[in-house]
């Protein structure tokens, strides 16, 4: 039984037969909607959203992870957004499965505390998604216009712009995280027998407040949480190409790659509004409807759009690493120098240390066992690479010994 029929159903029951002149009650669950055919490709359409954001998510943090462990490097500014919008996404996405049973077996089965942390993991995640995106965008702003004031990119500001983000989404959030609860639905009950009731009972993880606060709370969090984001993303990206523009005609021979940054940062900016945007105007539609004089069952087909609805803040969180991971510009440089300079440095240890043994051996027929420093000065030079190894000291004899392979004897 789809979503639509429930709230058919409960909206045509009255108040709840009083159970006590029944002396069985038997409660029974509704068949599953594994036969409806939308309710199944939504479900599959979720499944494929949820492989595509835990996979890339994850292979996004094992790659700056990867990056940041090569070359020793302290995390940027750009990093540390990244890795934040990466975990943020990823929580979202981790909160598909519970959804796509929800919509097979048509209720709730999973108890009051994974009702909370469902909506904590998609609303309060969705919703901070979106604002570290307009911090991200700001972050941008402040590199190609204001580059003097180093302050802007600071590791502190970003890290304090993070944390402002979760509590202004927390605050902003609360009344609803805190409302979700679990509610009884009684979609049909009849008596069976002298002293026996039959119903069709379910659970539901749904909000429980009263619809004007529903309303008001729908509206301040339509202007927080996505025209505000919204108004500042186009501001801040829109004065970066202008920036970008009034450099390229003032340097002709400039080689900034406008047109693939105007590319770039058009495709982030609709992403945003193309994703979101349905989604608030479909919710204020819905509040719309409610709050009308005359009630209406609403019609299946409007139930499949609002499922389609719903699922765009997902595929927002689903394909976010692909525009802010994979196709990073700055990262993708960062992990081919760190793969190159992790080739060159093995090359080069595995090739010291075959050399060292030599002359090992050689001293070690001499009677003699010379230091491992006075070893590097007569073989490192004959590689013509010893800058990978040698310490940034003036002592050009002195070898990094942190950069040996450790699986390798060191002859220390």
């Amino acid at each position: 039984m789809n979503e639509s029929g429930i709230l058919e159903l409960s909206q045509s029951l009255g108040p709840e037969q009083n159970l006590r002149q029944y002396n069985i009650v038997n409660d029974v669950l509704p068949p599953p909607n594994n036969e409806d055919l939308h309710v199944m490709i939504m479900a599959v359409s979720y499944l494929w959203l949820f492989l595509l954001g835990t996979c890339g998510n994850v292979a996004v943090l094992t790659t700056i992870y990867h990056v940041v462990r090569s070359s020793r490097a302290t995390l940027d500014n750009t990093l540390i957004y990244v890795i934040v919008l990466s975990c943020v996404d990823f929580a979202v996405c981790l909160s598909l499965p519970l959804t796509i049973i929800d919509q097979i077996l048509g209720f709730w089965m999973f108890g009051l505390i994974p009702c909370k942390l469902h909506a904590v993991c998609e609303n309060f995640g969705k919703i901070l998604s979106a604002l570290i995106l307009t911090a991200m965008s700001f972050d941008r702003y402040a590199g190609v216009c204001h580059a003097q004031k180093k302050y802007l990119r600071s590791r502190n500001i970003a890290i304090t712009i993070l944390l402002g983000l979760v509590v202004y989404a927390f605050i902003t959030l609360y009344p609803l995280l805190w409302s979700f609860t679990i509610q009884e639905i009684i979609l049909y009950e009849r008596v069976t027998g002298p002293g026996i009731l039959t119903r069709m009972r379910i659970e539901k993880c749904m909000v429980n407040i009263d619809s004007r606060m529903f309303t008001a709370f729908t509206i301040y969090q339509f202007v927080l949480c996505y025209c505000l984001p919204l108004i500042s993303i186009a501001f801040f990206y829109t004065k970066l190409l202008s920036k970008l523009r009034e450099h390229t005609r003032t340097f002709k021979s400039s080689q900034i790659p406008f047109l693939h940054i105007s590319l770039y940062t058009l495709a982030v900016a609709c992403f945003y509004f193309l994703c979101w945007t349905p989604f608030w105007m479909a919710t204020v539609f819905a509040v719309y409807l409610e709050n009308l004089a005359e009630e209406r069952s609403a019609p299946p087909l409007f139930v499949y759009i609002m499922y389609v609805i719903h699922a765009l803040p997902f595929t927002n969180s689903a394909i976010n690493w692909i525009l802010y991971g994979a196709l990073n510009s700055q990262l993708q440089h960062r992990y081919r120098s760190s793969r190159s300079s992790s080739t060159k440095l093995g090359t080069t240890n595995s090739t010291c240390l075959t050399n060292h043994k030599l002359n090992t051996t050689q001293y070690q027929a001499n009677g003699s066992m010379t230091s491992i420093a006075a070893a590097a000065t007569s073989t490192i030079p004959a590689n013509g690479q010893n800058d990978a190894l040698l310490g940034s000291n003036d002592d050009e004899n002195e070898i990094d010994v942190r950069l040996l392979h450790t699986h390798n004897p060191t002859f220390l």
